[in-house]
Protein backbone atom coordinates (compact mmCIF):
# COMPACT_ATOMS: atom_id res chain seq x y z
CA UNK A 1 0.00 0.00 0.00
CA UNK A 2 1.06 2.95 -1.32
CA UNK A 3 1.25 6.68 0.64
CA UNK A 4 -1.00 7.92 -1.71
CA UNK A 5 -3.60 4.68 -0.88
CA UNK A 6 -3.03 5.37 2.84
CA UNK A 7 -3.89 8.80 2.40
CA UNK A 8 -7.15 8.24 0.46
CA UNK A 9 -8.41 5.28 3.16
CA UNK A 10 -7.50 7.60 6.15
CA UNK A 11 -9.49 10.67 4.04
CA UNK A 12 -12.70 8.43 3.77
CA UNK A 13 -12.52 7.22 7.69
CA UNK A 14 -12.76 10.78 8.05
CA UNK A 15 -15.77 11.82 6.32
CA UNK A 16 -17.04 8.46 7.93
CA UNK A 17 -16.15 9.33 11.34
CA UNK A 18 -18.85 9.76 13.63
CA UNK A 19 -19.30 10.46 17.81
CA UNK A 20 -18.97 6.25 17.81
CA UNK A 21 -15.08 6.99 16.10
CA UNK A 22 -13.01 6.69 19.67
CA UNK A 23 -10.70 9.58 18.69
CA UNK A 24 -13.65 11.58 17.87
CA UNK A 25 -15.66 10.78 21.06
CA UNK A 26 -12.77 11.20 23.55
CA UNK A 27 -11.71 14.55 21.11
CA UNK A 28 -15.47 16.18 21.98
CA UNK A 29 -15.93 14.55 25.77
CA UNK A 30 -12.20 16.06 26.98
CA UNK A 31 -13.26 19.32 25.53
CA UNK A 32 -16.32 20.11 26.50
CA UNK A 33 -16.75 19.59 30.29
CA UNK A 34 -20.23 20.22 30.05
CA UNK A 35 -21.09 17.05 27.69
CA UNK A 36 -18.57 15.00 30.14
CA UNK A 37 -20.51 15.96 33.44
CA UNK A 38 -23.66 14.62 31.99
CA UNK A 39 -22.37 11.50 30.73
CA UNK A 40 -20.81 10.74 34.21
CA UNK A 41 -24.62 11.90 35.97
CA UNK A 42 -26.56 9.74 33.74
CA UNK A 43 -24.67 7.08 33.82
CA UNK A 44 -23.64 7.16 37.24
CA UNK A 45 -27.14 8.65 38.57
CA UNK A 46 -26.24 7.38 42.35
CA UNK A 47 -23.50 9.89 42.74
CA UNK A 48 -25.23 13.01 42.44
CA UNK A 49 -22.19 13.93 40.99
CA UNK A 50 -22.10 18.21 40.86
CA UNK A 51 -19.00 19.08 39.18
CA UNK A 52 -16.06 17.85 37.72
CA UNK A 53 -13.04 19.59 38.52
CA UNK A 54 -10.19 18.07 36.27
CA UNK A 55 -10.61 16.48 32.84
CA UNK A 56 -8.04 15.68 30.43
CA UNK A 57 -7.41 13.02 27.13
CA UNK A 58 -5.19 9.93 29.32
CA UNK A 59 -4.01 8.26 26.18
CA UNK A 60 0.15 8.12 26.22
CA UNK A 61 1.14 8.32 23.25
CA UNK A 62 0.37 11.77 23.36
CA UNK A 63 3.92 11.98 23.94
CA UNK A 64 4.67 10.65 20.44
CA UNK A 65 4.71 13.03 18.22
CA UNK A 66 3.00 10.67 15.67
CA UNK A 67 0.18 10.51 17.99
CA UNK A 68 -0.01 14.28 18.44
CA UNK A 69 -3.38 15.39 19.66
CA UNK A 70 -5.01 11.72 19.03
CA UNK A 71 -5.76 9.69 22.57
CA UNK A 72 -8.62 7.77 23.32
CA UNK A 73 -9.37 7.57 27.45
CA UNK A 74 -10.96 10.58 28.76
CA UNK A 75 -9.81 10.79 32.47
CA UNK A 76 -12.13 13.27 34.51
CA UNK A 77 -12.12 14.03 38.32
CA UNK A 78 -15.13 15.30 40.53
CA UNK A 79 -15.68 17.78 43.24
CA UNK A 80 -15.20 14.69 46.11
CA UNK A 81 -12.01 13.94 44.40
CA UNK A 82 -13.57 10.05 42.66
CA UNK A 83 -12.09 9.84 39.64
CA UNK A 84 -13.48 8.50 36.51
CA UNK A 85 -11.71 7.16 33.27
CA UNK A 86 -14.26 6.37 29.98
CA UNK A 87 -13.40 5.25 26.78
CA UNK A 88 -15.49 4.10 23.34
CA UNK A 89 -14.78 1.07 22.61
CA UNK A 90 -15.41 -0.23 19.13
CA UNK A 91 -13.46 -3.45 17.79
CA UNK A 92 -14.05 -6.61 20.31
CA UNK A 93 -10.37 -7.58 20.99
CA UNK A 94 -11.08 -9.56 23.36
CA UNK A 95 -8.86 -7.80 26.03
CA UNK A 96 -11.64 -5.57 27.81
CA UNK A 97 -11.33 -7.40 30.86
CA UNK A 98 -7.27 -6.56 30.96
CA UNK A 99 -7.91 -3.03 29.65
CA UNK A 100 -10.70 -2.86 32.82
CA UNK A 101 -7.75 -3.74 34.84
CA UNK A 102 -4.91 -1.18 33.53
CA UNK A 103 -6.82 1.68 33.63
CA UNK A 104 -8.12 0.74 37.19
CA UNK A 105 -4.58 0.50 38.32
CA UNK A 106 -3.76 3.80 35.98
CA UNK A 107 -6.53 5.58 38.61
CA UNK A 108 -5.21 3.88 41.87
CA UNK A 109 -1.74 5.60 40.84
CA UNK A 110 -2.95 8.34 40.11
CA UNK A 111 -4.50 8.60 43.60
CA UNK A 112 -1.52 7.40 45.16
CA UNK A 113 0.75 10.09 43.72
CA UNK A 114 -1.74 12.48 44.56
CA UNK A 115 -1.11 11.63 48.39
CA UNK A 116 -3.98 9.03 49.22
CA UNK A 117 -3.28 6.16 51.59
CA UNK A 118 -4.93 3.10 50.48
CA UNK A 119 -7.23 3.24 54.08
CA UNK A 120 -8.57 6.93 52.37
CA UNK A 121 -8.68 5.58 48.98
CA UNK A 122 -11.19 7.50 46.65
CA UNK A 123 -13.58 5.62 44.34
CA UNK A 124 -12.61 4.86 40.98
CA UNK A 125 -14.72 4.36 37.90
CA UNK A 126 -13.94 2.72 34.75
CA UNK A 127 -16.76 3.60 31.86
CA UNK A 128 -16.59 1.75 28.59
CA UNK A 129 -19.28 1.95 25.92
CA UNK A 130 -18.91 -1.03 23.48
CA UNK A 131 -20.33 -1.74 20.21
CA UNK A 132 -20.30 -5.19 21.40
CA UNK A 133 -21.82 -7.39 23.65
CA UNK A 134 -19.20 -7.60 26.37
CA UNK A 135 -21.19 -10.22 28.85
CA UNK A 136 -22.96 -11.87 25.78
CA UNK A 137 -26.34 -11.91 27.35
CA UNK A 138 -28.06 -8.93 25.35
CA UNK A 139 -28.25 -6.76 28.28
CA UNK A 140 -27.46 -2.65 27.94
CA UNK A 141 -25.06 -2.75 31.09
CA UNK A 142 -22.58 -4.82 32.53
CA UNK A 143 -21.00 -4.30 35.67
CA UNK A 144 -17.93 -6.23 37.66
CA UNK A 145 -16.66 -6.38 41.26
CA UNK A 146 -13.80 -8.06 43.26
CA UNK A 147 -15.98 -11.01 44.42
CA UNK A 148 -14.76 -13.87 46.88
CA UNK A 149 -15.90 -16.99 44.75
CA UNK A 150 -16.71 -19.39 47.66
CA UNK A 151 -19.54 -17.26 49.15
CA UNK A 152 -20.44 -14.95 46.67
CA UNK A 153 -19.78 -11.87 48.67
CA UNK A 154 -18.38 -8.40 47.13
CA UNK A 155 -15.24 -7.49 48.15
CA UNK A 156 -15.69 -3.04 48.60
CA UNK A 157 -12.35 -2.12 47.10
CA UNK A 158 -13.76 1.20 45.90
CA UNK A 159 -12.87 -0.01 42.01
CA UNK A 160 -15.97 0.04 39.99
CA UNK A 161 -16.74 -1.03 36.26
CA UNK A 162 -19.41 -0.50 33.77
CA UNK A 163 -19.29 -1.89 30.47
CA UNK A 164 -22.45 -0.19 27.95
CA UNK A 165 -23.47 -2.32 25.44
CA UNK A 166 -24.94 0.05 22.05
CA UNK A 167 -25.89 -3.14 20.25
CA UNK A 168 -28.36 -4.57 23.12
CA UNK A 169 -32.04 -4.48 21.62
CA UNK A 170 -33.59 -2.42 24.69
CA UNK A 171 -32.07 0.40 26.88
CA UNK A 172 -35.43 0.89 28.52
CA UNK A 173 -33.79 -0.51 31.47
CA UNK A 174 -31.39 2.61 32.28
CA UNK A 175 -33.84 5.50 31.68
CA UNK A 176 -34.37 7.90 29.11
CA UNK A 177 -31.69 9.50 29.31
CA UNK A 178 -29.19 6.87 28.64
CA UNK A 179 -31.60 5.26 26.45
CA UNK A 180 -31.69 8.07 24.45
CA UNK A 181 -27.33 8.51 24.56
CA UNK A 182 -26.99 5.10 23.69
CA UNK A 183 -29.10 5.15 20.62
CA UNK A 184 -27.22 8.46 19.34
CA UNK A 185 -24.34 6.59 19.59
CA UNK A 186 -25.48 3.77 17.75
CA UNK A 187 -27.41 5.29 14.73
CA UNK A 188 -27.06 9.49 15.57
CA UNK A 189 -30.40 9.70 16.52
CA UNK A 190 -31.15 13.21 17.99
CA UNK A 191 -33.79 13.24 20.49
CA UNK A 192 -32.57 15.04 24.01
CA UNK A 193 -30.38 18.30 24.55
CA UNK A 194 -27.26 16.14 25.36
CA UNK A 195 -27.53 14.22 21.85
CA UNK A 196 -28.01 17.10 20.36
CA UNK A 197 -24.59 19.16 22.11
CA UNK A 198 -22.93 16.15 21.19
CA UNK A 199 -23.75 16.03 17.52
CA UNK A 200 -23.10 19.78 17.19
CA UNK A 201 -19.67 19.45 18.68
CA UNK A 202 -18.92 16.34 16.42
CA UNK A 203 -19.86 18.64 13.17
CA UNK A 204 -17.97 21.71 14.96
CA UNK A 205 -14.88 19.36 15.16
CA UNK A 206 -14.67 18.10 11.63
CA UNK A 207 -14.88 21.23 10.34
CA UNK A 208 -11.16 22.03 11.97
CA UNK A 209 -8.46 21.42 9.50
CA UNK A 210 -5.83 20.51 12.75
CA UNK A 211 -8.09 17.96 14.12
CA UNK A 212 -8.14 16.55 10.33
CA UNK A 213 -4.48 16.75 10.18
CA UNK A 214 -3.84 15.19 13.70
CA UNK A 215 -6.71 12.45 12.69
CA UNK A 216 -4.92 11.55 9.20
CA UNK A 217 -1.59 11.55 10.37
CA UNK A 218 -2.72 9.05 13.29
CA UNK A 219 -4.59 7.12 10.74
CA UNK A 220 -1.94 6.75 7.53
CA UNK A 221 0.76 5.51 10.68
CA UNK A 222 -1.50 3.05 11.52
CA UNK A 223 -2.51 1.75 7.89
CA UNK A 224 1.72 2.10 7.45
CA UNK A 225 1.99 -0.33 10.86
CA UNK A 226 -0.41 -2.77 9.70
CA UNK A 227 0.67 -3.34 6.18
CA UNK A 228 4.98 -4.00 7.50
CA UNK A 229 3.10 -6.03 10.14
CA UNK A 230 1.62 -7.93 8.06
CA UNK A 231 4.20 -8.10 5.38
CA UNK A 232 6.07 -9.41 8.17
CA UNK A 233 3.57 -12.32 8.65
CA UNK A 234 3.06 -13.35 5.35
CA UNK A 235 7.34 -13.65 5.03
CA UNK A 236 7.24 -15.81 8.27
CA UNK A 237 4.53 -17.81 6.88
CA UNK A 238 6.48 -18.47 3.74
CA UNK A 239 9.61 -19.20 5.66
CA UNK A 240 7.41 -21.21 8.19
CA UNK A 241 6.41 -23.37 4.81
CA UNK A 242 10.32 -23.67 3.35
CA UNK A 243 11.28 -25.36 6.66
CA UNK A 244 7.59 -27.78 6.27
CA UNK A 245 9.06 -28.24 2.94
CA UNK A 246 12.94 -28.83 3.65
CA UNK A 247 11.42 -31.17 7.13
CA UNK A 248 9.95 -33.40 4.28
CA UNK A 249 12.94 -33.86 2.38
CA UNK A 250 14.64 -34.90 5.69
CA UNK A 251 11.80 -37.44 6.36
CA UNK A 252 12.54 -39.21 2.94
CA UNK A 253 15.92 -39.09 3.59
CA UNK A 254 15.80 -41.10 7.19
CA UNK A 255 13.93 -43.21 5.62
CA UNK A 256 15.71 -44.11 2.81
CA UNK A 257 18.66 -44.19 4.55
CA UNK A 258 17.12 -46.46 7.39
CA UNK A 259 15.70 -48.91 4.46
CA UNK A 260 19.25 -49.03 3.20
CA UNK A 261 20.91 -50.21 7.09
CA UNK A 262 21.99 -47.04 8.57
CA UNK A 263 21.47 -47.03 12.04
CA UNK A 264 20.26 -43.78 13.80
CA UNK A 265 23.35 -42.31 14.96
CA UNK A 266 24.93 -43.01 11.16
CA UNK A 267 21.24 -41.47 9.95
CA UNK A 268 22.17 -38.37 11.77
CA UNK A 269 25.51 -37.53 10.55
CA UNK A 270 24.94 -38.67 6.94
CA UNK A 271 22.10 -35.58 7.34
CA UNK A 272 23.55 -33.27 9.21
CA UNK A 273 26.64 -33.26 6.98
CA UNK A 274 24.38 -31.90 3.89
CA UNK A 275 21.56 -29.75 5.80
CA UNK A 276 21.51 -27.03 7.98
CA UNK A 277 19.33 -28.99 10.31
CA UNK A 278 20.80 -29.67 13.82
CA UNK A 279 21.53 -33.25 15.27
CA UNK A 280 18.49 -32.93 17.94
CA UNK A 281 16.03 -31.59 14.99
CA UNK A 282 17.04 -34.60 13.06
CA UNK A 283 17.01 -36.93 16.09
CA UNK A 284 13.53 -35.60 16.65
CA UNK A 285 12.35 -36.61 13.41
CA UNK A 286 13.79 -40.08 13.25
CA UNK A 287 12.17 -40.52 17.11
CA UNK A 288 8.67 -39.29 16.00
CA UNK A 289 9.23 -41.67 12.31
CA UNK A 290 10.39 -45.00 14.16
CA UNK A 291 8.21 -44.31 17.08
CA UNK A 292 5.48 -44.85 14.27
Amino acid sequence: MNSKERKRLSEEKWRKATFKDGVIFAWVVADNEDICLKLLQIILPELNIANIVKIRNEDSRKKNKIFHGVRFDVFAEDEQGRMYDIEMQIANNHDLGQRISYYQSNLVSRSVRQGQSFVSKVDTYVIFICDFDFGKQGLPKYTTNLVINETGEVIDNKEHNIVLNIRAKDFSSLGYEVNAFLEYVKSNKISNQLTKNIDDKVKELKKSTERKKSYMVYEQELLTREYYAEQKGLQKGREEGKKEGRKENIIDSIKKLDSQGYDKKQIIDSITAVTAFTAEEISQCYDEIMVK
